[in-house]
């Protein structure tokens, strides 16, 4: 029985299709990106027909504050301003992405709208999982989506933690947890056209 096993492996170890340069590259960066880096490599490897590369030139917006959210960014080279615009219409910078990075991750839950602006710094390539991709790859590979959607919303639950501890640094716990249940109560309020399936 054993060298049936044995022989099983080796007809599956040779005649498994050989993944070209590219699908490599790709999954190396998903094994970095921190939403992604722990789901398995066959849900990893069934992502990839799904995303699509784009590449920005230095200066080149990659999506503006208040624009629906479409899908998230994986940055594959470059840097990535986060801005803001303030009263006086002047662009304030929130933070910088550099590889491995994310934004947009919000867009693969609901409609949401863009909370910043995304600006290339330099020229930038990136890698985008949009949302009707989403919802192409979950009724193609159920279990696979779900994995997807489930580190998604681990990173936005983990996030929400590091909210309430920072909060915590400005004022007392009490107040930081006040304002995140006020913050539950009016995200309820959107939640039906949020899930809606359109």
């Amino acid at each position: 029985m054993r060298i049936w096993h044995t022989l099983q492996r080796g007809y599956r170890a040779l005649f498994r299709p050989r993944e070209d340069a590219y699908t490599r590259e790709l999954l190396h960066v998903l094994r970095h990106v921190p939403i992604f880096q722990h789901l398995p490599r066959r849900v990893l490897k069934t992502m990839l027909p799904y995303l699509h590369t784009r590449t920005y030139r230095r200066h080149e917006v990659i999506y503006f504050e208040g624009d629906p959210g479409l899908g998230l960014y994986i940055i594959t080279r470059g840097t990535v301003r986060l801005l803001m615009e303030d009263e006086d219409g002047q662009f304030e910078e929130l933070a910088r992405l550099s590889e491995y990075d994310t934004c947009g991750h919000l867009a693969l839950l609901g409609e949401f709208r863009r909370m910043e602006t995304a600006q290339a710094a330099t020229e930038v390539q990136v890698l985008g999982l949009f949302r009707p991709d989403l919802k192409l790859l979950l009724r193609r590979h159920p279990a696979v989506g779900a994995a997807i959607l489930q580190a998604v919303a681990r990173y936005v639950a983990a996030r929400q933690v590091e909210l309430v501890a920072l909060l915590s640094n400005c004022t007392d716990r009490r107040q930081a947890l006040i304002w995140l249940q006020e913050a539950g109560r009016r995200a309820e309020h959107r939640l039906p056209s949020l899930l809606s399936d359109r």
